[in-house]
């Protein structure tokens, strides 16, 4: 394990991420506009519907997925809609606080278990993630040294050599690192979506760093974690190109989706103004 030696080092083919890039540049206009398409927005849970825990061992990794995305949707409003307006275009670095506060409004929100929200984990267990299908198990950093690594996760992920990649990539890089590190006792992920969403916010994706990443994660559950366990497999500098890659062609993929609906929309309102 690389922990004793532990450094928020990566390295990218960047010759790789080319078409990636030009896909998100070809979808810019989705990425200005406040559209949410109809897959994105909100929905209550269904009516009855048990809640996740306990039922893991009787459904199938997609129902699991399914089941994640449907709690997501309904408990994330709050969490979001914090972290839209914090992190808008010229606002402040991202701080260890605003991480915390995340979880406190996650926690606040979901229902799930949270240890003490707000608060890096303590409980002097250690904290594991990932089972055989997907590589393996991960271990997360040692508690004693979680707050030292949380302030120089912080450093790092405002520092010139992340923030100055392109938005998309300066998320994935952040989301990657933060889900290594797994510095809660639960909540993880939606945590990192969140930093990953505060990112992309703060670089001018207006409607679209919460919900874009995270559909394309749930629906793709057994890759994304696959590749994060490819990439923890070797020390440090990590190679990143594909998980980054994987996570750029979620977003240009989802992009797509979004010009699609407003080209329908529009094309549909342009037929009803001349059909009166």
């Amino acid at each position: 394990m690389y922990w004793p030696a532990f450094e928020f080092s990566f390295r990218l083919d960047i010759r790789r991420l080319l078409p990636h890039i030009a896909a998100i540049e070809a979808s810019q206009e989705a990425a200005l506009s406040r559209v949410i398409p109809p897959q994105w927005r909100e929905a209550p849970a269904a009516e009855g519907s048990p809640p996740l825990d306990g039922l893991a061992e009787q459904l199938t990794p997609e129902q699991i997925g399914a089941r994640k995305e449907q709690l997501h949707r309904r408990n994330a409003s709050g969490a979001q809609a914090w972290v839209r307006q914090r992190f808008v275009p010229g606002s402040a670095a991202l701080s260890l606080d605003d991480i915390l506060q995340m979880h406190r409004l996650s926690a606040e929100e979901s229902g799930l278990r949270f240890g003490e929200p707000g608060i890096l984990r303590h409980s002097g267990m250690a904290i594991t993630v990932g089972r055989a299908e997907v590589g393996g198990i991960h271990f997360g950093a040692p508690e004693t040294r979680l707050q030292p690594l949380m302030e120089e996760y912080v450093q790092f992920v405002n520092g010139g050599n992340v923030a100055g990649l392109p938005a998309i990539m300066h998320a994935l890089v952040a989301h990657f690192f933060f889900t290594t590190v797994h510095p809660f006792d639960d909540g993880n992920g939606r945590v990192s979506r969140l930093v990953s969403a505060g990112i992309l916010f703060q670089r001018g994706y207006n409607g679209h760093g919460f919900y874009a990443l995270s559909n394309y994660f749930y629906h793709h559950d057994m890759k994304y974690h696959t590749l994060l366990h490819q990439a923890w497999q070797r020390s440090p500098p990590f190679d990143l190109t594909a998980f980054v890659a994987f996570g750029m062609e979620g977003l240009a993929f989802e992009l797509q989706g979004i010009n699609s609906f407003n080209r329908v929309k529009l094309h549909r309102s342009g037929h009803d103004h001349f059909c009166r």
